[in-house]
């Protein structure tokens, strides 16, 4: 039974308060993370100015460690026709995929980045002008904050809603639901914790484009309806658009076009994420601490000096200070001892070198990465090193699985976007396999399994698995393998031109003489005949 309107205004207006609760709590701590990823992790603090300030990479390094392990050179997937339901053309809708795909390299690398730093991110399709049909979707990368989750849902398919919240120009919301009465407010950026620098509340005399609108878009699969509300119309009392979801499934279920993605979740709330900064964050912590320590300790290690008053006159002082080779200086008294002495240093203690030790296990404990792998040279053997690398290619790869969970579902959303967005007999031309095909709406209008494409190729794989194929080369050969098929894979693997399979037949030599032939050459010289003399007399050479 659908809600009522008063029942569904005020359903988004607890969804959408929860929802700022939550992550209004959580801004302080995800700002941290944000300042320890940009370098930034003394802004917040407060220290004297004449005191240094020393800050590691730590936070970069961690995070992007994560993102050069599982990128994808090229995502892609592949379409395969579902057992249980026909239609549509599986081959094209693959190449209308992987299309799509070519270019949203960017946005994914962007969401995986929010997703570490962060609790989670999200993929959003949204369709856009486009004389193309393949073109008409376009897709955001979308960070946690402005992501409305069912916290309590043990799974995706017990959601019972989702959505985005959102700012947009006030020209833009004219544009899309018309002139209305709006109340214009400033785009609030969620790490600003003041109303500094941000626009007044309402101000008709600036440019529409430099006035928004919240926006709440929520999906409520309860009841199957789509909302679009807003705080600033009708001091929301009202909808801007409540309508039944568009977008649907093959078998007519309900289809957001939000996809999640979570790297790291709580065991019994899945859609509670963690972030993989948070793991480390208490000793980059400490390390920034220890080393500005020591850049200040260092500074104040500097040599001074005692001396006796009055034995010791300014232009005695101004010589000695000067260092002049060679410079003559008098001293009024009978002895040296006593006239002058170093203040001595104490050197840092070596508690120091032993904490920084047990901060760099903790740092390296608490990522999936062997050392190698991010550049650290170790001393491990060769054994170790393909151990290591195999466990951080699992660990790896599970999250590389995260990433290819959300390309599928992200495919599976676009070809139903592409169904409902397709003007009646539209046509569009895709390159399959090298020929020239027509794409039609119909084409698309099937139940398919999309898998993502190489899952888990990423460089540490690559290389176990390259290292793998070269010490299986005695045994594939003595198997009986075809040198050929041995030579194509170790092509396809290294990525060698192709011309290196272009191998040309070799003629086998003509046979020469035998050692017995040329042991029983008769003729020549019977006395102290050379090896050699031999072997040229056999092959007719003077």
């Amino acid at each position: 039974m659908a809600r009522t309107v008063d029942d569904a205004l005020k359903f988004c207006t607890l969804v959408l308060a929860e929802h700022k609760k939550y992550w209004l709590d959580k801004q302080a701590e995800l700002k941290r993370y944000k300042n320890v990823y940009e370098n930034k992790f003394w802004a917040d603090h407060k220290f004297d100015d004449t005191m240094i300030r020393v800050e590691t990479s730590d936070g970069f390094s961690y995070i992007e460690g994560f993102i050069s392990a599982f990128f994808a050179r090229q995502p892609a997937v592949v379409v395969g026709a579902d057992i249980a339901a026909s239609g549509g053309d599986p081959k094209l809708a693959q190449a209308a995929s992987n299309r799509f795909l070519y270019n949203q390299r960017e946005q994914l690398e962007i969401a995986a980045r929010l997703a570490l730093i962060y609790d989670y991110s999200a993929l959003k399709l949204s369709p856009r002008t486009s004389s193309d049909m393949l073109d008409k979707v376009v897709i955001k990368a979308v960070p946690c904050w402005e992501v409305v989750v069912d916290r309590d849902a043990t799974g995706a398919d017990d959601q019972r809603y989702i959505g985005h919240n959102y700012y947009i120009t006030l020209a833009q919301a004219k544009q899309i639901w018309g002139t209305k009465k709006y109340t214009a407010v400033p785009k609030v950026d969620y790490f600003t914790s003041d109303d500094k620098g941000r626009l007044p509340r309402s101000n008709n005399s600036l440019p529409d484009d430099y006035l928004y609108i919240e926006i709440l878009e929520l999906y409520d699969f309860v009841n199957d309806e789509v909302y679009f509300f807003s705080p600033n119309y009708h001091n929301g009392q009202k909808f801007l658009l409540r309508d039944t979801i568009p977008v649907r499934t093959y078998d007519d279920k309900a289809l957001a076009p939000i996809v999640p993605l979570f790297f790291s979740r709580v065991p019994s709330r899945p859609f509670i994420g963690l972030s993989a900064m948070g793991r480390v964050y208490d000793q980059i912590y400490e390390k920034n601490v220890l080393r500005t320590y020591w850049a200040n300790a260092v500074r104040r290690d500097s040599r001074q000096y005692l001396y006796k008053e009055g034995l010791v006159d300014e232009e005695a002082l101004a010589k000695v200070t000067a260092g002049i080779d060679g410079a003559m200086i008098g001293i009024d008294n009978d002895t040296l001892e006593g006239v002058i002495k170093a203040v001595p240093v104490e050197p840092i203690s070596g508690n120091f070198d032993r904490y920084l030790a047990y901060i760099e296990s903790d740092l390296a404990r608490g990522s999936v990465l062997a050392p190698f792998s991010r550049g650290e040279a170790t001393k491990a053997t060769a054994t170790e090193i393909t151990a290591l690398a195999q466990y951080s290619a699992s660990e790896i790869g599970k999250m590389a699985r995260e990433r290819d969970n959300a390309l599928e579902n992200i495919i599976i959303t676009y070809l139903r976007q592409l169904v409902l967005l397709a003007d009646e007999g539209e046509t569009a031309v895709l390159d399959v396999e090298g020929t020239a095909k027509v794409l039609t709406a119909d084409d698309l209008e099937g139940k398919f399994r999309i898998n993502a494409l190489d899952q888990g190729s990423t460089p540490l794989s690559d290389a176990i698995r390259k290292q793998n194929l070269i010490s299986l080369l005695p045994t594939l050969q003595g198997l009986g393998v075809a040198p050929r098929a041995v030579l194509e894979e170790i092509v396809r693997n290294y990525e060698l031109p192709k011309t290196f399979l272009q191998v040309d037949e070799v003629r086998s030599p003509a046979p020469g003489p035998s050692a017995s032939d040329i042991a029983n050459i008769e003729g020549g010289p019977t006395t102290q005949t050379t090896g050699a003399e031999k072997i040229a007399s056999a092959l007719g050479v003077a």
